[in-house]
């Protein structure tokens, strides 16, 4: 498998290479550009269900514990300068 996707990314490199030797103007470069763009959105796999529901809830839960401990970080330093720059009688 990983042989095969080698070879395929070889084979696009060189196609690319070749493609750039025949064709330097502008318009043919930005053709180049959208049909490699294409050729790589074609490699593309898109989740199941089930797994978009999963990554779903790994980066919620991920971003509440980060928020979690910035506001924990947040109310510490809160303390600290509300002791520091308190005034003692």
């Amino acid at each position: 498998m990983a042989e095969e996707l080698e070879q395929v990314s070889e084979d696009l490199v060189e196609k690319a290479k070749a493609d750039k030797a025949q064709s330097r103007n502008f318009i043919a470069r930005i053709i180049l550009f959208f049909k490699q763009v294409v050729s790589e959105l074609k490699k593309v796999t898109k989740p199941t269900w089930a797994e978009l529901r999963n990554y779903t809830g790994v980066v919620l839960a991920f971003v509440a514990v980060v928020m979690a401990i910035i506001s924990l970080f947040d109310w510490l330093f809160y303390q600290g300068v509300v002791f520091v720059f308190t005034p003692t009688a």
